[in-house]
């Protein structure tokens, strides 16, 4: 009995809306690269400097994360359907970290932690004569460097709860 409850909880996370040419798990998978990639640009001043000045550059990242949110909410609602007649514990694991992505790193969380460093590289161009003649972490290098390491942490724990969310939908074989 409980086995063929597992059997049709995973077959209501193979149950896909994409027709047959790609299914939730393969646009997780497509998403999930292009962040891993995209992102990489992101981790540096200069890649900062180009998302804040570059309108279709912003565009597209923001874009991409809502898609990835997008594809998380449906397989979010997946997964709630299948704990309904399954406890396995993988499922309830994958709920937690999706929900914990949604809550940690939403669309409007997203926007305004950009907002504000994009607001803080502004700050530190309209002051790089001023900050040259600095030391430490009070120079132009140091305020870059600062800046930097914020982002950095922020576009990592992205990047892993992407992942996990990614790893998820392999170990329960989400279709």
């Amino acid at each position: 009995m409980k086995k063929s409850l597992i059997v049709s909880a995973f077959t209501i996370l193979s149950v896909g809306a994409f027709g047959q040419s790609e299914t939730l798990g393969q646009k997780i998978d497509e998403v999930t690269f292009e962040w891993d990639t995209k992102s990489e640009e992101l981790n540096s001043y200069d890649g900062l400097k180009n998302f804040c000045s570059d309108l279709e550059y912003r565009t597209d990242f923001v874009e991409l994360l809502h898609e990835i949110h997008h594809y998380d909410s449906m397989l979010y609602q997946r997964l709630l359907k299948a704990s309904r007649i399954s406890d396995d514990r993988k499922i309830s694991k994958a709920i937690k970290d999706i929900e914990k992505f949604e809550e940690g790193y939403s669309m409007k969380k997203f926007v305004h932690f950009l907002h504000q460093e994009c607001k803080d590289q502004k700050e530190i161009e309209k002051n790089a004569e001023d900050l040259k003649s600095e030391i430490g972490s009070e120079s132009y290098s140091g305020q870059i460097y600062i800046l930097e390491i914020e982002l950095n942490k922020y576009i990592k724990h992205i990047t892993q709860r992407v992942d996990h969310i990614r790893k998820h939908v392999h170990h329960l074989h989400v279709k």
